[in-house]
Order: C-alpha cells, then sequence, then structure tokens
C-alpha cells in the first residue's frame, strides 16, 4: 500500500501504543504508515540489521527469536494482530537485537523512525504509552529470564503453550495452534524429543489434543499449575 493512501484510523485504534489517542493524533499515524507483506517463514528482520522502523501487525503471527553460531535457536517472544514490535532499534538506533521471522502470512503497518520521533515530539499521550510498553518489555523479559532459569522442561512447554494461546485466544474454549515439535523445541529451548514427550504426556492429562502439525490448547488453568 502506497505511503499516500492513508489506512483508516480503525486499524490502529485497538493497537496498545496509540489507545490514547484522539481521532486527529491516530489520523496523524495513519498517514505516515505503509503496508508490508510477508509469506510464512519470511525473515522480516536479522539480528544487528539497521533499525529504521517499527511493525504493527494487523494479520498473522511473528516470532521473535535469538540464533547461536551453530544454528540452534531460542524464541523470545511470539507477537500477534494489534502488537508492536521492533521498537527498541526505532528508540535508540542501535541494530536490532533479535531476530523477527514470520509465523504465518502476516500483513504489517510499517511506521518510520523519524516519522515516529517526530509524532513523540508533538504527543505527550504518545510518550507515556511509549513508556508504559518498555516498562511491559522489561517485564516480560524479567519473566522469560525466570522460566528459562528455573522451570523444568515441562514448566517451559506450558509456558510456551500459554503464550501462544494468548496471542490466539478470543473466547475461553479450545484454540488450535499451528505448531510442529521442532518449533516447540525451538520456542523452549528443549530438544524435540523431549517437546514431543511433554506434549504426550500433557495430551495424556487432557490438557492439550495433538493433531498432525497442530497442538489444541484444551484447558489453560491446568496448563498454569503446570507453570505454577
Amino acid at each position: 500500500m502506497a505511503k499516500h493512501e492513508p489506512i483508516s484510523s480503525t486499524v490502529v485504534r485497538d493497537v496498545a501504543l496509540f489507545q490514547k489517542l484522539d481521532e486527529p493524533q491516530l489520523q496523524q499515524v495513519c498517514a505516515l504508515l505503509t503496508e508490508r507483506r510477508y509469506r510464512k517463514g519470511d525473515i522480516i528482520f536479522h539480528r544487528e540489521d539497521h533499525g529504521n522502523c517499527l511493525f504493527i501487525i494487523s494479520k498473522g503471527r511473528v516470532r521473535i527469536y535469538l540464533a547461536s553460531p551453530d544454528g540452534r535457536e531460542a524464541t523470545v517472544r511470539i507477537y500477534g494482530p494489534r502488537s508492536t514490535f521492533g521498537e527498541f532499534a526505532v528508540l535508540d538506533g542501535a541494530p536490532r537485537s533479535a531476530t523477527a521471522a514470520a509465523l504465518d502470512n502476516v500483513t504489517a503497518l510499517v511506521l518510520y523512525r523519524d516519522d515516529f520521533l517526530e509524532l513523540l515530539r508533538r504527543n505527550f499521550d504518545l510518550v507515556l504509552q511509549v513508556f508504559a510498553m518498555l516498562t511491559e518489555r522489561v517485564r516480560y523479559t524479567t519473566d522469560y529470564t525466570e522460566q528459562l532459569a528455573f522451570l523444568s522442561g515441562p514448566g517451559r512447554v506450558a509456558a510456551v503453550l500459554l503464550q501462544l494461546a494468548s496471542v490466539e485466544a478470543l473466547d475461553h474454549g479450545p484454540i488450535r495452534l499451528e505448531l510442529t515439535q521442532h518449533e516447540l523445541a525451538a520456542f523452549t529451548n528443549t530438544t524435540r524429543e523431549w517437546a514431543n514427550h511433554t506434549l504426550r504426556e500433557f495430551a495424556e492429562q487432557g490438557l492439550i489434543a495433538l493433531e498432525r502439525g497442530a497442538v489444541i490448547v484444551q484447558d489453560r488453568e491446568g496448563l498454569r499449575r503446570r507453570v505454577e
């Protein structure tokens, strides 16, 4: 979508970063957005890339991960629709701190650094939302580090399934996650064999159901108890 074709304010009104803005302010934001599309598996940006824009997801999911020199991957977070990512490099001008990849076919809205900084100069409400966003990121990183440091393998699997379910959840019913054992192992920093063993254990307990290439989360409270 070309930059001169404004995007409707309804697209960004529910994005946490912009929820405190009034309609004229939302229109200012929309006039600066451009649309990009990515296919499942596409790399949106690599770690150490120059970060000249932030992204707002309008459709699909994005995985943020770290990769070791020997090819191992550790997923840091999954973002779904109405989420923003890539803000750190935009705010401090430093290279990207992780890699972002499309988990599904993704439609994202892009806001470039210079435009975003100018919006911050003009809108104090937006500055306050950035503070709230950064605080949430720090709290999440603390929780994520705690999971890696103290949770067992099953606890990490349960925590990741809950995170993915929260991205997809529209109600309290079962949630189908398009997820392979290989992907789950990368998400939880465990081996594929251990992820498979844990999934089967959870299925026997009625917490999930397994399909080819998918996991159906059936009992979120039960999974939370496995995390605790």
